[in-house]
């Protein structure tokens, strides 16, 4: 489609209707059932901090969210693994920042989820006006920035869809209400609440 995908802004009310969430919702919404799970056990944290002004808006528009799942990971020794094992690979720096490369890196790790996460999106959008878009494909890049000398990064994303077999203007609507529901996108476009402890 040529366009960046970064400037479709959306607010809450110009989202499909339907669930935020991306993942088991996919399949509940296409097949009518919610896949078997066991609640989390939650550990006992910290005294939480007082949320965003930002994010207690938000809760006011449509009430407060509902916890559905949460994935757990720890960093430690060059590694990242997930708390279920199903995820555990090496993490090295890439030659681009001075480091020996040859392994994965955080950057990489984001792209993949965020592009993994949009395209569950995309699907959950797409199967409510039955269209099909099994052929479809999402590409993300993330690149990690820095500005002057001191340590001031952030990064910029940059998502490409594709959808063969759909019609232009269907496409662009699809994709603008997976980058409104997209849990990663609204994250980046709203900001994220983030707690951060010391164990």
């Amino acid at each position: 489609m040529g366009e960046e995908i970064r400037r479709f802004t959306h607010l809450p009310s110009d989202r499909a209707p339907g669930p935020d969430y991306s993942g088991p919702g996919v399949e509940a919404e296409l097949t009518g059932r919610m896949p078997e799970s066991r609640p989390a056990e939650r550990p006992e944290r910290p005294e939480r901090h007082e949320r965003p002004a930002r994010l207690e808006r938000l809760e006011r528009g449509g009430g407060p969210y509902d916890d559905l799942y949460t994935a757990r990971a720890s960093s430690a020794r060059g590694k990242v693994a997930s708390d279920d094992g199903m995820l555990d690979v090496r993490v090295k720096a890439p030659g681009e920042l001075g480091g020996p490369g040859g392994a994965t890196n955080p950057e990489q790790l984001l792209a993949a989820a965020y592009a993994s996460c949009f395209h569950n999106s995309l699907t959950l959008v797409a199967g409510r006006q039955g269209v099909r878009t099994c052929d479809a494909t999402v590409e993300t890049s993330v690149t990690l920035r820095k500005r002057g000398t001191a340590d001031d990064y952030t990064i910029a994303t940059d998502l490409t869809v594709r959808l063969p077999g759909v019609e232009p203007a269907a496409a662009r609507r699809l994709v603008e209400q997976a980058h409104g529901e997209c849990p990663y996108s609204r994250a980046f476009l709203q900001g994220a609440e983030v707690h951060v402890h010391l164990a």
